[in-house]
This record gives C-alpha cells, sequence and structure tokens, in this order.
C-alpha cells in the first residue's frame, strides 16, 4: 500500500531522517615542481650545515680539514660555526618561505632576464631614466655573506624577522647564494648532480654564481694570508679536491646523505 505523507504550510507531520555525509579533510595542495625542486637543494644545504656543526670539533685537527677551511677564508673554528648557524638559519627561513606559497598554490618564476649573455633583439626595452630623488639615498649595507673573515661586521647575525624580510624581499636564487656563502659551498666539495641542481636554481631564479666565485676567490687570498703566518700547515695541499680528500674532511660529499643520520627532511612530491 502505498502511503501519503499529511504535510501543511505550517507543520508536517513526518519528515524523513537527514544523513549528514561524514566530513573529511581537505585535501592538501601538492608542492609544485618549481619549488619542489628548489626544496630539495634546501634540505640538502641545511642537512650539509647540521652534519658540519655537529662534526666540526672532531675535523679540525684533521690534516685534510684545510680543504673545507679554504672557502670560509679563515681555519679559526668559532668564525666558520657562526657563518654555519647564519646559514641554516637563512635556509630555514627560505624553507618556510617556499612552504607558504606553496600552500597558496604559487609557483616560482623564472627571473629575466636569464644571467646568460643576450642578443641585441633579445633584451627588453630600456626603461625610461627615473627622475632624481632630492634627499640622497642611504648606502645600502653589504650583506655579512659577502664580506671577509677579517671584518667585524661579518660576524653579524641577523634576527628571524630581517631573515624572513631579506627571504620576501630577494630573489630566491640570490638567497641560495647567500646561503652557499655562508655555508662554505663549492664545486668541488659538492656531489656532482648536486652541484648541478645548486648551479641551476642560481641561473634560473636571480642567483649570481660569477658573485659566488668572486667571493671564493677573495677567501682563498684571506686563507693564504692567514697560513703564511703558520708554516707549519703547509705540508697538506688544500686544493686537493678529490673525493678520498674531501669526505675526510666534510665526512661526506655536499649533497650526499650524512652518516649520522642528519640527513634531509621527507618532502611530499610535488
Amino acid at each position: 500500500m502505498t502511503k501519503f505523507l499529511l504535510c501543511s504550510p505550517k507543520r508536517c507531520y513526518h519528515q524523513p531522517m537527514l544523513r549528514t555525509a561524514p566530513t573529511t579533510p581537505a585535501p592538501t595542495r601538492p608542492i609544485p615542481g618549481r619549488i619542489g625542486a628548489v626544496l630539495n637543494v634546501l634540505a640538502a644545504l641545511i642537512a650539509h650545515a647540521r652534519h658540519f656543526a655537529a662534526t666540526a670539533t672532531t675535523r679540525v685537527a684533521a690534516q685534510e680539514f684545510a680543504t673545507a677551511a679554504a672557502v670560509f677564508g679563515t681555519g679559526h673554528l668559532p668564525t666558520l660555526l657562526h657563518r654555519m648557524r647564519r646559514g641554516l638559519h637563512r635556509a630555514l627561513a627560505l624553507h618556510e618561505y617556499l612552504l607558504a606559497r606553496a600552500a597558496r598554490g604559487s609557483n616560482l618564476r623564472f627571473a629575466w632576464p636569464p644571467c646568460v649573455d643576450l642578443l641585441p633583439h633579445h633584451r627588453p626595452p630600456a626603461r625610461p631614466v627615473p627622475a632624481p630623488r632630492l634627499a640622497p639615498l642611504q648606502p645600502r649595507r653589504p650583506d655579512p655573506a659577502l664580506l671577509g673573515s677579517d671584518d667585524p661586521a661579518a660576524s653579524r647575525l641577523p634576527t628571524p624577522e630581517e631573515l624572513a624580510a631579506e627571504v620576501r624581499r630577494r630573489p630566491v636564487g640570490r638567497t641560495i647564494a647567500y646561503i652557499c656563502m655562508d655555508l662554505g659551498i663549492a664545486p668541488g666539495l659538492c656531489a656532482g648532480e648536486f652541484w648541478n641542481q645548486v648551479e641551476k636554481t642560481l641561473r634560473r631564479y636571480g642567483g649570481s654564481l660569477r658573485r659566488l666565485c668572486q667571493v671564493r676567490a677573495r677567501r682563498e687570498e684571506t686563507f693564504l694570508r692567514e697560513r703564511d703566518k703558520s708554516p707549519d700547515t703547509w705540508h697538506i695541499d688544500w686544493r686537493d679536491l678529490r673525493p678520498s680528500t674531501v669526505r675526510p674532511a666534510l665526512g661526506c660529499l655536499i649533497g650526499e646523505t650524512p652518516p649520522d643520520g642528519l640527513g634531509p627532511p621527507v618532502l611530499v612530491p610535488g
């Protein structure tokens, strides 16, 4: 028998039971591919900084340690650890910025123009010259990563707020370059594939490989002057960048998984 529902405009004598659908958590956004590639580079840099800080005191007495100290410009361990700390904080600030950007669904854009020589017909049109300012501009303070180890300002550690502001303001590639300067990253100290990723990141996102090489050359000159004062340190060739020399100095090549368990964090693939 068919049952009819007797309803009125004001009252319904029978209403079906409403079932609410189970609540499911909203799916998280996948990390865009370009941000994921930079995060992988950052993960290896962060792992290297933690590994170096944890094992430097036991490796500083090794003869091969001069190979790693030359890219810092000094063999003074407190100065090296201070630069490592600043580079680690800078890398963590960039890591948080990239994760926040990925959560918004915003990917990275390639820098323009790229860091290569452009033909005249490929160059963008020249911008109009702005009118001169009435008040003189204040000289910008150079980043501590660009300064030599003998400069007192080179030991300055920016606050977390300053690092967060710098990461938002600067191109990603330039921040990566400053991290590499603080962490003493050089091609001969890295695994080949990892250095290719670093170089690609610098070229794509506004970093300057030429400036990185210039800073390294200045630091090597400072390191030579420091070693001249201690002739007993010349029994090791610090220019020897074979893996058999770099591994005793650092524990592993930069970009490899450190043997102490301080490996790169697990990242969500994009």
